[in-house]
């Protein structure tokens, strides 16, 4: 305890209350409304994700996968069951979505990937972006034209992500990024086959 408190600086000035929901600090009744309702509705682009020319199981995939809910070690040990914290694909970090989707080095392997091929049609997550910014600040950048498309890639790279973790785990296999990057434009081949007109398709 005394060494805990040896960086405490005190003066003379009296002490404020601030709220930490406004940002002048000041409290409203209409702040600690809004909190009440925090976390029980999205804040992302829902509709482009369910609009998405896209398999259902993708779709709900993403769903949980933007709001963090996947069974990733974080979630799975806050619900009391053990498991390895580390995340499976590099050893070096502890396992969420935003780490394991997005900021995992072999992650980042495969975003670069997908990025060259695209020929920048998505771009490269920022250090420390939340799954969710991630979805919302990709989605801004496209155009209307390219909205559907990148909405696919986000959800086919981060699905084939996840799948190469849970063969890592439950079966002992790892794939080199290049072999995520095939399996993404393959399944990018197959849906503009089916969904978009001709003379529209992404095979690059």
């Amino acid at each position: 305890m005394w060494e805990a408190v040896q960086e405490v600086q005190f003066s003379d000035l009296l002490d404020q209350i601030t709220w930490k929901w406004t940002a002048n600090g000041l409290y409203s009744s209409k702040s600690a409304y809004d909190i009440q309702f925090l976390g029980s509705y999205c804040t992302f682009d829902a509709r482009a994700l369910w609009k998405t020319k896209a398999e259902g199981t993708h779709r709900f995939f993403a769903w949980l996968l933007v709001q963090e809910k996947i069974q990733t070690a974080d979630n799975l040990l806050l619900k009391g069951i053990q498991c390895d914290p580390m995340c499976c694909l590099c050893d070096q970090d502890l396992e969420s979505a935003s780490h394991l989707c997005l900021h995992c080095c072999f992650a980042q392997q495969v975003c670069f990937l997908v990025h060259a091929w695209s020929q920048g049609l998505i771009s490269l997550p920022a250090p420390d972006v939340t799954v969710q910014d991630w979805w919302n600040l990709s989605l801004q950048a496209a155009n209307a034209a390219d909205k559907g498309s990148v909405a696919a890639l986000l959800i086919y790279s981060a699905w084939n992500i996840w799948n190469e973790r849970n063969m890592c785990i439950f079966q002992g296999i790892s794939q080199e990024p290049q072999r995520i990057l095939g399996l993404t434009k393959q399944e990018m081949a197959i849906r503009e086959q089916a969904c978009e007109p001709r003379g529209h398709i992404l095979i690059l």
